[in-house]
């Protein structure tokens, strides 16, 4: 299994990328606009998280700047009627952390926003991925991931005093809508409590 690609980056464009090793192997593969977003310039070093997709009549290598990509890829093409083209559409449309906002709050017309996608499809990512995704949170970079501001760090500081796990208190400020930026820190404090006790169900 290849695990990474690490070598030149010959060429990008929105949906491929090519990669030539110090072996002197150069791969073609298939990325995510958010993949090519993070791609240096052309000529430098760069290293992708690769996925290898087999089906019958078919072999193709994806490509993803970071860890998180790759798993939430591979966590799509396992839904039943995701393949590929779709999960790549996914991830070029939504960010890590809204598509997982939306799949945790079942927020379907978010999810109908990605091209290829209809309300069945959405309510299909909504069963089947529901509480499997939220931990990418926690890969990704600490900056904008969590709600920021006195209230949040009250939260946490409130809700760690009660032996709750801090990440797992931040996983859930992130994951509250944009509405409850108007709430108090009562509030909040009793709704990450409900969110994080629903949890252990």
């Amino acid at each position: 299994m290849i695990s990474y690609i690490q070598g030149k980056l010959v060429s990008k464009h929105p949906v491929t990328a090519v990669v030539e090793t110090n072996m002197g192997m150069a791969f073609e593969l298939g990325i995510p606009v958010s993949t090519f977003e993070a791609l240096p310039d052309e000529g430098m070093s760069c290293l992708l998280y690769t996925h290898l997709h087999i089906s019958q009549d078919d072999v193709r290598l994806f490509g993803f700047a970071t860890k998180p990509e790759k798993e939430l890829y591979q966590q799509l093409v396992r839904v039943s009627g995701v393949g590929p083209k779709i999960a790549l559409s996914i991830l070029s449309t939504l960010s890590i952390q809204t598509f997982v906002k939306a799949i945790e709050n079942e927020e379907t017309a978010l999810l109908r926003r990605v091209p290829g996608i209809g309300l069945k499809s959405a309510q299909r990512l909504v069963i089947e991925l529901k509480g499997r995704v939220a931990h990418l949170l926690d890969e990704l970079p600490s900056t904008g991931k969590a709600m920021e501001g006195i209230a949040a760090l009250e939260v946490e500081t409130a809700l760690e005093s009660l032996g709750f796990n801090l990440r797992d208190i931040r996983r859930e400020l992130s994951l509250l809508p944009a509405d409850a930026k108007s709430m108090s820190s009562e509030q909040l404090i009793k709704e990450i409590i409900k969110r994080l006790y629903q949890k252990t169900k």
